[in-house]
């Protein structure tokens, strides 16, 4: 206690931020940490997506292709193989996107629907039945 009177409160060891414990506790709790794993993984597959694509086009532009096909077919050959490595891997990446960033679930996001024959088997028709012949006892009206 001060000596001038004031008391000082005391901090929860949990919520002391200058205890190593609890900054990694919260450190690891929340949107913001998976976003940045999210933006972290996006940036890094786009790089390693890139990098396919360049290894496929050099791969195509090797000498020993260029004299077997030509230089137009190996380019042609090498940005249609990079193409398809880079689109390969970009799609990879976007599922580790998605799982990182922890989105709902598909049982949660799918309402459940009946089947055709659950849904009959809880029609009344005998009501059915009564309700269309009191509608169809009714005269017809003049306007549409």
């Amino acid at each position: 206690m001060p000596s001038n009177g004031e008391a000082v409160e005391q901090v929860p060891e949990d919520l002391d931020a200058r205890k190593p414990a609890a900054r990694v506790g919260r450190a690891g709790r929340g949107r913001s940490r998976r976003s940045l794993v999210a933006v972290a993984e996006l940036i890094g597959g786009v790089a390693t997506a890139s990098a396919e694509a360049f290894r496929a086009l050099n791969a195509a532009l090797t000498p020993e292709a260029v004299a077997a096909a030509g230089l137009r077919a190996g380019i042609y050959a090498g940005l249609r193989d990079g193409n398809v490595r880079f689109f390969e891997e970009l799609s990879r990446t976007s599922g580790r996107v998605f799982d990182a960033l922890g989105g709902p679930t598909a049982a949660q996001s799918t309402p459940e629907v009946a089947d055709m024959w659950s849904l009959a088997r809880h029609i009344d028709y005998e009501r059915l039945a009564q309700l269309v012949s009191i509608e169809m006892q009714k005269e017809p009206s003049t306007t549409p």
